[in-house]
C-alpha cells in the first residue's frame, strides 16, 4: 500500500474521532458570556452561601464612612475574587452600620477592570429590615418586566462578614453596563440615580454617560414640558420625549403595590435613563421594599412626582393610564397567577431563613401572607373602580 494512503486511513478515523469529541463536549466546558451566567445566574435563583473579608484598615473606613468604597475578598464555596468594592448603602430607615445587619453595594471591577462575579459587575444586598418576607422587591420587579419595564432581578444569600453571620439577604442585579446592555441594546446613554426626594427640577446624580447628549440637558427639556397649559399639546410633547408606554406602566404598577416610597409618590427610589437610539427617557423602579401598605385605596393616588402627575392630568394620559390598568388587571396582574408565585418564593426563602433565625423563619408564612392579602385587596380595588369608570 502507498505510504499516503496509509497515512489517509490512520489520520482520517482519528480526526473524525477529534471532531465527534469537539462536537459533543459538555456544556458546561462551553465559555459563556457574562449575560449568559447572569441569566442563568438568575433563572435559577439559588440561595447563596457568601462570605466577605476585609482587613482591620478597610473594616474601620467603613465605620467611619460607609459610602466610601474599600477592597474586600468575596469567597462562595471555593470560588475566592480578590480585591471586589464594596461599601454600606441604605436610606433613613434600612440603613444599619456594618458591625450591624449592613445593606451592601458590591463593585466587582471597581479596583479589578473587567472583573466579574456570576456575569455582574455591580449588584446589591439589601438587608431587608423592612421587609419581613424578603422578596417584596423580588416579586415587584417581576410585575415590573412583565408589563415592559426593565427592573432588577433579584436572589437571596446568607451572608458573613469576617467571620460573622449577618443573616439572610436578597441579592439584588444592579443597573450596570450589562443591565442597559440587555434591556436597551447599548450602555452609551445617560444614567441617573433619582437620589433622595428629588424631582427633576434638581440636577440628578449621573452614574454613567458615554457617547449621549450632554448630561440634565434631556431632564430639563422634560421639567420645561410641565410648563406647558395646554394639555393636548404637553402630552404631544411628553411623547416625543418619554418612553410612553413604558411611563405608562410604570405608573400603573406602581399604583397596583402601593409603592408609596417611588417616584409617582414621593418623588424617591427611582433611575432614570435616556435611550440613546430612540432619543426617549424612561423611569427605572428601585427600592421597593414596602409595598401593599394601603391595597384598598384609590387607582388616582395623589402622585407627587411632576412628571406623573403632569402626564395624568392630561385626558390622553389619563385614558392611557385607565386603558392600560384595565389591560394588565386582566392578564399579569391576576390573583390566582400572583398568589401561585408567592408560594413558590416561599418555598424557596423560608427553609434558609429557618437555617439561621428559627423564629423569623416560624413567622415567615405571616409575613408573606401580608403579601397575599395585598394582591387580593389590590386587585378588588383595581376591578371595582374600573368598573365604576366604564359604568
Amino acid at each position: 500500500m502507498p505510504r499516503n494512503s496509509l497515512i489517509r486511513r490512520l489520520f482520517l478515523p482519528c480526526a473524525a474521532l477529534f471532531a465527534l469529541a469537539v462536537i459533543s463536549l459538555p456544556e458546561s466546558a462551553v465559555a459563556k458570556t457574562a449575560t449568559e451566567e447572569r441569566d442563568e445566574f438568575f433563572k435559577s435563583g439559588p440561595v447563596l452561601n457568601l462570605e466577605f473579608t476585609l482587613e482591620k484598615k478597610e473594616y474601620e473606613s467603613l465605620q467611619r464612612e460607609p459610602r466610601k468604597y474599600v477592597k474586600a475578598t468575596l469567597k462562595e464555596g471555593d470560588k475566592v475574587i480578590k480585591d471586589v468594592g464594596i461599601h454600606l448603602k441604605g436610606a433613613a430607615g434600612s440603613f444599619r452600620g456594618i458591625d450591624d445587619k449592613p445593606g451592601l453595594t458590591i463593585n466587582v471591577d471597581k479596583f479589578v477592570k473587567g472583573q466579574r462575579y456570576r456575569g455582574m459587575e455591580k449588584f446589591h444586598f439589601s438587608n431587608c429590615v423592612q421587609d419581613g418576607s424578603y422578596i417584596s422587591e423580588l416579586f415587584a420587579g417581576e410585575l415590573f418586566r412583565a408589563a415592559g419595564v426593565p427592573a432588577s432581578r433579584m436572589a437571596h444569600a446568607i451572608i458573613t462578614i469576617n467571620g460573622k453571620k449577618k443573616g439572610l439577604f436578597a441579592l439584588k442585579e444592579g443597573y450596570d453596563d450589562g443591565f442597559l446592555k440587555m434591556h436597551f441594546g447599548t450602555d452609551d446613554g445617560n444614567l441617573y440615580d433619582g437620589g433622595f426626594l428629588k424631582d427633576l427640577d434638581q440636577p440628578l446624580e449621573v452614574l454613567s454617560s458615554s457617547g449621549d447628549v450632554e448630561p440634565q440637558t434631556e431632564l430639563k427639556a422634560l421639567m420645561a414640558v410641565t410648563r406647558e397649559q395646554n394639555p393636548k399639546l404637553r402630552f404631544e410633547k411628553f411623547s416625543k420625549l418619554l418612553d410612553m408606554e413604558k411611563f405608562i406602566s410604570f405608573l400603573v404598577i406602581e399604583t397596583f403595590i402601593w409603592d408609596w416610597d417611588g417616584y409617582p409618590m414621593n418623588r424617591n427610589n427611582y433611575r432614570i435613563y435616556h435611550e440613546p437610539k430612540k432619543d426617549k427617557i424612561i423611569f427605572l423602579p428601585s427600592g421597593m421594599d414596602q409595598t401593599f401598605g394601603e391595597p384598598g385605596n384609590t387607582i388616582f393616588p395623589n402622585f407627587q412626582g411632576v412628571i406623573a402627575r403632569s402626564v395624568i392630568e392630561t385626558p390622553q394620559g389619563k385614558a392611557a393610564y385607565i386603558a392600560r390598568m384595565t389591560e394588565l388587571n386582566n392578564t399579569i396582574l391576576k390573583p390566582e397567577l400572583l398568589l401561585k408565585r408567592l408560594d413558590e418564593l416561599e418555598a424557596k426563602v423560608q427553609p434558609a431563613l429557618l437555617s439561621i433565625d428559627m423564629g423569623a423563619g416560624r413567622d415567615y408564612k405571616n409575613q408573606v401572607n401580608r403579601l397575599r392579602e395585598g394582591v387580593k385587596t389590590r386587585n378588588r380595588a383595581f376591578t371595582e373602580q374600573l368598573g365604576k369608570i366604564k359604568k
